[in-house]
């Protein structure tokens, strides 16, 4: 928003630490790359202080030494040196640099300020939205949250970690997997695939991806179960395709191992033992931490807003989403000229961002385009899937750290010998190998289970 000259006058700052910091940089260039480590050069008030600042990041970029000749010869250059004050304002801020110079301080004053400004800021461009006729409320909500994350994460900014400072941290970790004999990921309830994975891993993005009628939404709900009621995690299920009451009914009929189809018509009617399964599998879902959003418009905006607030609420172990190319982008991240493969580029890099910033994994169903189809012919041998078969945006296989693809070959050859089977391909893993597991797939209680379970039953 545009700023009055006597507001801009108001803002705070402080004039002596910005030209302190300038002159300690043009005297001695060892301090540029601490003090442009933990600041840039728009959080320098003054527009002369920006441009000195600007100017001497320039140079030190450019190989070449920052001081009061060189930066007034750049200045003058770019026709700036005059408005700057010129020779003389230069050579005055290394003329004035205090005795006690304390860089660390000057550096943490100037960005306070730097931060203070960008509240104030950010605030009045939300009063001024807010007094149009066309406001919405809940877009300017989530837009002030958004606005205030984004200052947070700029003032606790975080560079290097020593080694010496992550040794014990890591040492730690090895010697509990050692100890216990697993890894530190989130169990699924699937062996091989907890094997291949070591568990879903904080800070992940997987994917889940498959064409329709595959099970997408159903190895989402297994999992998401299992998790809840076996692991006792904190589940966070966004359902933007199904109500909340449907997706809780397939969770019951996947935990009871009822059919879905007797539940949802009524035929056949459930027998008595049924309605015993089912009423101990609603008693455990209802003891569950497992929480359910089934907002039909969802945005990446509202969907990491609420997801904040059931981390800092309730706790939070894992994220689940139904599925990614549903979701939408509103407000300041939507551009009138963006295509919907731009769009869902900013919706995984949030969801990425998502799972980093709150230290959890991430689950996103994906739709595949139709390449798998036109691939894969009985005479064909070799892959059926490819990681550029993930629908609207390259950007999916990019930032996912895990892309797992489900192939259910009695939905392509009804003739099939592998009817009730399924592979998941792990296709992608940042961290680990790829490969394929097989798991047995209940059609009619929609449950994915390990293949003995099928052959129990």
């Amino acid at each position: 928003m545009s700023i009055t000259l006597d507001l801009k006058k108001a803002l705070p700052h402080d004039e002596i630490a910005e030209k302190a910091l300038l002159g300690a940089m043009l005297l001695d260039n060892r301090y540029i790359n601490q003090v442009f480590s933990e600041l840039s050069s728009e959080d320098f008030f003054r527009d002369t202080h920006n441009l000195i600042a600007s100017a001497v990041l320039h140079l030190t970029d450019s190989n070449s030494t920052a001081d009061i000749i060189t930066v007034a010869s750049y200045l003058e250059k770019n026709k700036e040196l005059k408005f700057v004050g010129g020779h003389a304002f230069i050579t005055s801020l290394v003329d004035d640099i205090p005795e006690n110079l304390d860089i660390k301080e000057y550096i943490k004053i100037v960005k306070d300020r730097s931060m203070l400004r960008k509240i104030i800021i950010t605030s009045m461009g939300i009063i001024q939205k807010g007094v149009e006729p066309s406001a919405d409320t809940v877009s300017l909500l989530n837009e002030i949250q958004e606005d205030i994350i984004k200052i947070s994460e700029d003032r606790i900014k975080k560079g290097f970690y020593a080694t010496a400072d992550l040794i014990p941290e890591a040492m730690e970790l090895i010697e509990n997997i050692q100890q216990g004999g697993e890894s530190q990921g989130l169990k699924t309830g699937f062996y091989e695939l907890d094997d291949i994975t070591s568990g879903f891993q904080n800070g992940d993005l997987i994917v889940v991806a498959a064409r329709p009628s595959m099970g997408k939404t159903a190895l989402a709900l297994n999992i998401a179960v299992h998790m809840a009621i076996k692991e006792e995690k904190s589940v966070a299920f966004y359902s933007i395709e199904m109500s909340r009451l449907q997706v809780l009914m397939r969770m019951m009929a996947i935990h009871a191992k009822v059919s879905m189809s007797s539940i949802r018509t009524g035929k056949p009617h459930l027998t008595n033992k049924e309605w015993h399964d089912l009423e101990l599998a609603s008693a455990e879902l209802q003891k569950a931490k497992l929480f359910i959003d089934d907002s039909a418009s969802l945005s990446i905006v509202e969907m990491k807003a609420r997801a904040r607030k059931l981390k800092a609420e309730r706790k939070l172990d894992i994220v689940f989403v139904d599925y990614l190319q549903l979701i939408k982008v509103t407000g300041e991240n939507l551009r009138r000229n963006d295509n919907r493969a731009q769009e869902v580029t900013i919706i995984t890099a949030a969801l990425k961002e998502l799972a980093k910033e709150l230290q959890i994994p991430v689950v996103a169903m994906a739709q595949l385009n139709r390449s798998p189809e036109t691939r894969g012919s009985k005479r064909e041998k070799g892959p059926r899937y490819q990681l550029s078969d993930l629908k609207e945006s390259g950007s999916i296989e990019q930032d996912a750290d895990v892309v797992i693809f489900i192939h259910r070959d009695d939905q392509f050859d009804k003739d099939s010998e592998r009817k009730g089977e399924a592979d998941l391909i792990i296709a992608k893993q940042r961290n680990g190998p790829t490969g394929k597991i097989v798991l047995a797939f209940l059609d009619k209680f929609t449950k994915f289970a390990n293949m003995e379970f099928r052959e129990r039953e």
